[in-house]
């Protein structure tokens, strides 16, 4: 278990100190893990609000295929399991579409949520 970062006095910087010095390299190095973690966090945000997005357009094209899906029947009438695979893919598609209508809602609530907090 790491036991932190050794304190900076105020004493000690006025005497400039080797022992000073010393801590606040610790403390120098540590900020730069920081920003680094930092940066990667804000970087692994923006990849997966991106992949949200890259995700949405292709549940949205898989909805419209789906809703738009219909057989091409042997005469004028469709027969019954036709009629209701038609239906049901139908209706999963428009399941589909309203699954990414509120997808879209929180991935555009979340975007303007991190570029707040980050400014």
């Amino acid at each position: 278990m790491d036991n932190g970062l050794p304190p900076l006095e105020f004493t000690d910087c006025v005497v400039d100190s080797p022992f000073f010095r010393e801590n606040l390299h610790i403390h120098e190095k540590e900020l730069e893990r920081t920003s680094q973690q930092i940066k990667r966090l804000i970087k692994d945000v923006k990849d997966l609000l991106n992949a949200a997005k890259s995700l949405s357009v292709a549940q949205r094209k898989l909805s419209r295929s789906l809703e738009n899906f219909s057989f091409a029947g042997i005469g004028t009438t469709q027969t019954d399991d036709e009629r209701v695979i038609q239906e049901s893919l139908k209706e999963f598609g428009s399941l589909i579409a309203k699954i990414e209508d509120v997808r879209d809602k929180i991935v555009s609530f979340s975007c303007t949520l991190s570029y707040i907090s980050l400014m």
